[in-house]
């Protein structure tokens, strides 16, 4: 079996301060109709940016279209000077320990139950979204649209290229399970995801209850930004999702005051 170096992020060359404006590297929606209701479908990388954007972080965007330079070759990851941090979980973690908190006031019971919920949407309803993504044709003709307008005029190099890394991706899905189920079990295994999500939101402004919102309300928003807003991908489980009255009412919320720049394009149930 081959081993490779584990990336090990140096937080001792980066120096963030009120002044400094992180580089965000992300893959980007190619196709500008698309672009105005879902700025990136990668759901690490919205939970991100909705963290920079709720919390006030300097920022500037840079579109990626591989991910050749990135550390452990995942994205999202961000520079500072020469500087790379890789994963969001990580840069948020850091970002909490150096600069304010925003969890520092929750209750051990909060923080676990914002814990679980952060488990349930990135080591479920994730690969759901990455079965959309590549393995489900209705997805990913909707992704290739998104990404690069009409993928009829793609030259053979680059279709073969798209190919390649859609085989990966499903061969993953299928080695981690999620594609071994039926489309209505898939579909019904995210239903089950966001429901639970909004018995844990309730009647809340925020997620946990709190006054101000949290780091878990970036993962919300992050990870299921894309569900809600590009019904094409997964039409089923974005009309699930759009007629859960709180989640809805609470997504569309928050996409109204911290994406202002998108187009909304569901009504809130």
């Amino acid at each position: 079996m081959n081993c490779y170096p584990v990336y090990e992020n140096p937080y001792e060359n980066v120096r963030i301060d009120s002044g400094t404006v992180v580089k965000l590297h992300r893959f980007a929606v190619g196709n500008p109709e698309v672009a105005r209701y879902v700025s990136t479908l990668s759901p690490p990388s919205t939970k991100l940016e909705a963290y920079f954007k709720i919390f006030k972080a300097l920022y500037e965007v840079v579109p990626v279209t591989n991910t050749d330079d990135a550390p452990r070759g995942k994205v999202p990851y961000i520079t500072v000077g020469d500087a790379k941090l890789t994963d969001s979980d990580l840069i948020i973690n850091y970002l909490k320990r150096t600069q304010v908190d925003p969890d520092a006031n929750l209750t051990a019971t909060q923080r676990a139950l914002g814990h679980l919920v952060q488990r349930t949407l990135e080591d479920h309803l994730y690969w759901i979204i990455v079965y959309y993504e590549f393995y489900d044709q209705n997805g990913w003709d909707f992704l290739l649209r998104a990404s690069v307008c009409d993928p009829t005029v793609l030259p053979p190099p680059v279709t073969a290229a798209f190919d390649e890394i859609r085989a990966d991706r499903s061969r993953r899905c299928y080695d981690q399970g999620i594609a071994r189920y039926t489309p209505g079990e898939i579909v019904e295994k995210a239903c089950k995801d966001l429901q639970a999500v909004s018995e844990i939101l309730g009647d809340h402004t925020y997620l946990l209850g709190t006054d101000q919102p949290t780091s878990f309300d970036a993962v919300v928003v992050g990870m299921t930004l894309a569900i809600l807003q590009a019904r094409e991908m997964h039409p089923e489980i974005s009309d699930f999702a759009r007629k859960i009255r709180n989640l809805s009412r609470y997504m569309h919320r928050m996409l109204a005051t911290y994406f202002p720049e998108l187009e909304l394009t569901f009504q809130p149930a």
